[in-house]
């Protein structure tokens, strides 16, 4: 199989730049734009296309990081987690570009001779030989000896001849003077009598992203590129060291730490925002721009305890990130609603005139796109680029990468508090490592709605993984969306009396009662969680829905007001409430909430739903059908809206439409 040809046109970018923010958040981004603290992201917001990015689950950058670029879940990427045990089994090691089994973007670009430079992105070690430029994610780890750093691996850089000239670019942490850390810790010079001050760990991070940033303009500036995407870790590595003490105050935290730290995560906003005006400079008008965030931080409320031991450091991770574009090719002035990571590779082929694979689940954000380009239409999509043939830069997965290397990278990893250091049990790192990437890619198939796939891998599991009570937990939850309700009971049992004080045990108890028809069980088990933890948005959800069922609306809409009140970018709550308006008769109310849920997460036909119920009780049936066909094109089996659409047609006089909907209704419930 050939690669088809490219489809551009006049109004195709000449160019196209990716740039990755892990961990942005618009949370924290939209307050500093309000206060003109980020005015180089307020110029994208203005002149291009902005809105949430969902993530998936479970949320760990080198999965999601992975699926950004290919546009493939993990099952099919390839990626299940931070480290992979070694094919010589010695041990364990970071994942690395070798860890991918499918295409990135840069492969695919690579297949018609487009140059790319891909510098810093997450598990790009060792370096793969592209047409272009790639620096790994691990040039910038380096040692510093006798005031002069260590030399760059052979592997972090393709070509290996740009290796010394880039490593120049490289910054040191004692280059972090005063000059550059006073405008984020005003106070550094009184902490450095202090024992435990953090200034040592700043000037560490500055210097990592100060690193990527250098590399990164100097290759840009070199203009022989076609795609480039720029991959900075810092704001996620700031965010598990000093967003704890970003305002307000947390309860945990002493008044000194707040008092010394609590404009970091201000300041590293500001300063990326800085750095990608720097990039916009670069690349000039002629390229579309995308900024991207794999997934949000929490930075109010909702953040975790920080104590040690109290959570890890996913717990910080919120489930939207950002997206924002400028250039030709995107439209101006625009909002995004409902798009996802899988999406970001079909909508960055579709600006290089390339068509995406069938084999990649995401979709082309055609809102984003300029009409003209491809007459705003996606291109039609080729089965899949793995069949393409010819050379496309991909290592052989048998690639040798160096121990000392991999070294590194896992000392990283377990400052950060991702993994755990390995044990001198080399059988046991090895079977806890397969173990963790199995409960990661399990998690991934049940984000996926792949529930049954999910049941069978747990059964799989060794029993000491198994009956763990995160293990059985997952089990339970894909049993309920089978609707294996014995078994499901079975399961829930056992977890309650090893854990009589789960919330989520008893929250899940309180659905499997309502699934049986035993809405007054399910209420008391809810009610009593409710009283316990209140911090949980889904546990409100799920009395709301109960409430709903069982026709208490008034109490339903208070439920979903809670939940909202702990999230405000519940989805689930807003479709809620919209329900619970529309049976209360207050339609305009109910339209505005299920839009903005159909706006948080694209794929949510019950929104779509709502949407439909809610215009064609505000008498604008046009507009209702439309909302009911995309309900149904998402979900064919709901019967509900097929019937909601058969009288929306009826509405407008279109007998003909009414009856296949009523058709499709009735081959649903047969």
């Amino acid at each position: 199989m050939i690669a088809p040809e490219r489809t551009t046109t006049e109004r195709s970018p000449r160019r196209v730049l990716l740039v990755g923010w892990d961990a942005a958040d618009w949370q924290m981004i939209q307050p500093l734009v309000t206060r003109g603290l980020m005015p180089t992201i307020a110029g994208m917001m203005e002149r291009g296309v902005w809105g949430n990015l969902a993530t998936t689950r479970p949320i760990l950058s080198p999965m999601l990081w992975n699926t950004i670029a290919t546009g493939k879940r993990p099952i099919d990427h390839g990626v299940h987690g931070f480290t992979e045990p070694d094919p010589d089994g010695q041990g364990v090691r970071p994942v690395h570009s070798t860890s991918r089994k499918c295409k990135a973007i840069w492969n695919i670009l690579t297949h018609y001779g487009l140059r790319s430079t891909v510098v810093g992105w997450y598990a790009s070690h060792p370096a793969e030989p592209i047409a272009g430029v790639m620096v790994s994610n691990q040039f910038e780890q380096f040692r510093v000896e006798n005031g002069k750093p260590t030399p760059p691996s052979a592997s972090c850089v393709h070509p290996h001849e740009l290796t010394d000239e880039l490593a120049e670019f490289r910054v040191l942490p004692g280059e972090i003077d005063a000059g550059a850390i006073l405008p984020f810790i005003p106070t550094a010079g009184e902490l450095l009598e202090c024992e435990d001050h953090r200034l040592g760990k700043f000037q560490h991070l500055m210097a990592q992203t100060a690193t990527i940033h250098a590399t990164a303009t100097h290759l840009l500036a070199k203009d022989d590129w076609d795609f480039a995407a720029v991959y900075y870790e810092g704001i996620d590595r700031f965010g598990h060291e000093f967003m704890e003490f970003h305002p307000p105050k947390m309860d945990e935290v002493t008044d000194a730490d707040f008092a010394a730290y609590q404009h970091c995560m201000t300041g590293i906003y500001r300063f990326h925002d800085m750095m990608l005006q720097t990039l916009l400079d670069m690349v000039g008008n002629d390229t579309a721009v995308v900024l991207i965030s794999d997934h949000g931080y929490y930075n109010n409320h909702l953040r975790p305890d920080p104590r040690p031991g109290k959570a890890g450091p996913v717990d910080w991770h919120r489930p939207f990130g950002v997206f924002a574009a400028q250039g030709p090719g995107v439209r101006q002035g625009s909002r995004l609603y409902g798009a996802g990571i899988l999406d970001v590779t079909p909508t960055l082929l579709q600006l290089m005139g390339v068509p995406a694979g069938f084999d990649m689940p995401g979709r082309v954000l055609a809102e984003v796109l300029d009409t003209t380009i491809a007459e705003g239409k996606p291109l039609p999509r080729i089965e899949t680029w793995e069949e393409v043939e010819g050379e496309c830069g991909m290592h052989p997965p048998e690639i040798r990468i160096d121990a000392a290397e991999s070294r590194a990278a896992m000392e990283q990893l377990v400052a950060l508090g991702y993994v755990e250091a390995p044990s001198e049990d080399i059988e046991k790192t090895i079977r806890d490592t397969i173990a963790c990437n199995e409960f990661n890619l399990i998690q991934s198939l049940v984000d996926s709605m792949r529930m049954g796939e999910a049941i069978e891998r747990i059964d799989a599991l060794d029993p000491s993984v198994r009956e763990t009570a995160p293990c059985l937990t997952m089990l339970a939850t894909c049993l309920l969306g089978v609707g294996d309700k014995s078994r499901a009971r079975d399961v829930l049992e056992r977890l309650a009396a090893d854990t009589p004080d789960s919330p989520r045990t008893r929250m899940m108890l309180g659905s499997l009662e309502f699934a049986e028809g035993n809405a007054q069980a399910a209420m008391t088990h809810l009610r009593e969680v409710a009283a316990s933890d209140p911090r949980l948005p889904g546990l409100h959800n799920k009395l709301g829905q109960v409430l709903l069922e069982t026709k208490h609306y008034d109490e339903a809409v208070a439920a979903f007001e809670k939940a909202l009140e702990i999230d405000g970018d519940s989805p689930l709550a807003f479709t809620g409430r919209a329900r619970a308006k529309l049976e209360l008769g207050d339609a305009q109310s109910a339209l505005e909430d299920a839009m903005t849920a159909a706006e948080l997460v694209h794929f949510l036909p019950r929104a779509h739903y709502l949407v439909g119920r809610a215009l064609a009780a505000l008498g604008r049936p046009d507009e209702a059908a439309e909302a009911l066909e995309l309900c149904v094109k998402q979900a064919p089996g709901m019967s509900a809206a097929h019937h909601e659409l058969a009288g929306v047609y009826r509405t407008l006089g279109e007998n003909a439409k009414a009856r296949e909907a009523e058709l499709r209704a009735g081959r649903v419930l047969a």
